[in-house]
């Protein structure tokens, strides 16, 4: 909801700044014309004077409004650069504390708790046989010629690929590897067996 209100306000302040910026143009433009039509002339009238006047007091206006509308968009721009960086901050520490109580909820009912994920990873995927695949973007130091490098990586039989210069090529070769993995984790082939890990 307040996303949306800013969002309106913003587009409200670009509206007046557009005004703003055509009434100023249109001012420029009329001033030019009386003084062309004065240079032309070569007469000096009171009321063309008065009219440059007023056009000029317009044109000062308009600017003075342009830069109230600017001032005001770049404090409503910040307001929602915070509000953006606070609402990630939200999620990243609400992701954090759900993962911390699936593993917890896991430990108490003895359940095998998902393999920690390597870091950089992209995308998962979940084998035939119940483990992880996981898509994973090469660390910037392992980057070639700044593009990143994709891979996956098996996190229950171990197979990894890497060298994809595209994330669709690394997506398609870890879906295909996910497809058809039948390995089972190993906490998951113990319990099956009635061994506790």
């Amino acid at each position: 909801m307040l996303t949306i209100t800013t969002t309106a306000r913003l587009d409200a302040l670009r509206q007046r700044a557009d005004q703003a910026e055509t009434a100023r143009a249109d001012t420029n433009r009329r001033l030019e014309e009386l003084l062309e039509q004065r240079h032309v002339t070569g007469q000096e009238r009171l009321d063309t004077r008065n009219e440059a006047a007023a056009v000029r007091d317009e044109l000062e206006a308009a600017k003075q409004l342009a830069r109230e509308v600017m001032a005001s968009e770049t404090r409503t721009r910040s307001v929602c650069d915070f509000m953006m960086r606070d609402a990630s901050a939200g999620l990243a520490a609400r992701d954090r504390t759900i993962a911390e109580l699936r593993a917890e909820l896991d430990r108490a009912l003895g359940q095998p708790a998902e393999p920690e994920l390597p870091e950089h990873t992209v995308l998962q995927f979940r084998t035939i046989g119940g483990g992880l695949v996981a898509l994973i973007a090469a660390p910037d130091e392992d980057r070639y010629d700044r593009d990143p490098v994709y891979g996956y990586q098996c996190l229950t039989c171990g197979g990894e690929v890497s060298g994809a210069f595209r994330v669709e090529d690394g997506r398609r070769w870890a879906n295909e590897h996910a497809a058809v993995c039948r390995a089972i984790p190993p906490a998951v082939a113990a319990e099956k067996v009635g061994v506790r890990t």
